[in-house]
């Protein structure tokens, strides 16, 4: 089956998984990270750590390898799967895990620093003009809320062109004014940050 063919399939997740943001952009690409201190450039690195060690755990978690398929159906009950082992192997995870204060001050100062600079007025009218919005009702090692199929909302990169890239699998969205951070393979909320665009 073609993506475009799987991408008509708006009632499952694997529509949403499509439409996510997934920052392809080089970290820090806009140079706002040489006005970070020290102790903010730790907290980035801190962040980068934690998303690469959940990475780690989710490969290996006992789940059988199989052989690729475009069988929509199948596909979710791989991912229900996936995400039925990651909430049992992180049954105490809650938010602020990978989001921690340290790291969420240093995520509204760049997303906050990007909005007001000479990029801020188009990336206010493209977040206005993205597509449908999922509700921010987040919970931590809960399916992403688009259960009614909505898509999930596209993030432009130029705001998070100075955010740290994540490993493959992960991926930022936007709800409101809520960043979350989504394991795209599982369409499982890892943690999110509240408030996070001023």
């Amino acid at each position: 089956m073609s993506l475009r063919k799987l991408l008509q399939h708006r009632g499952t997740p694997l529509f949403a998984t499509a439409l996510c943001s997934v920052l392809l952009l080089p970290a820090h690409a806009g140079g706002l990270d040489q006005q970070l201190s020290p102790a903010e450039k730790h907290a980035l690195r801190d962040f980068s750590k934690r998303v690469k060690d959940y990475v780690a755990n989710e490969k290996a978690l006992p789940v059988q390898k199989q052989k690729p398929t475009t069988d929509v159906a199948e596909l979710e009950e791989r991912r229900v799967a996936l995400r039925l082992a990651l909430q049992q192997s992180r049954a105490n995870a809650k938010q602020g895990d990978i989001f921690t204060p340290d790291v969420s001050r240093v995520f509204r100062k760049l997303l906050s620093e990007t909005l007001a600079g000479p990029d801020g007025a188009k990336i206010k009218v493209s977040l206005e003009h993205a597509e449908p919005t999922a509700p921010p009702n987040f919970s931590v090692n809960s399916p992403f809320p688009n259960t009614n199929g909505q898509p999930i909302q596209s993030v432009p990169a130029s705001l998070l062109g100075n955010l740290p890239l994540l490993p493959k699998g992960l991926d930022y969205c936007l709800a409101s004014k809520t960043l979350a951070l989504r394991d795209s393979n599982a369409n499982m909320v890892v943690d999110y940050l509240p408030n996070a665009l001023p």
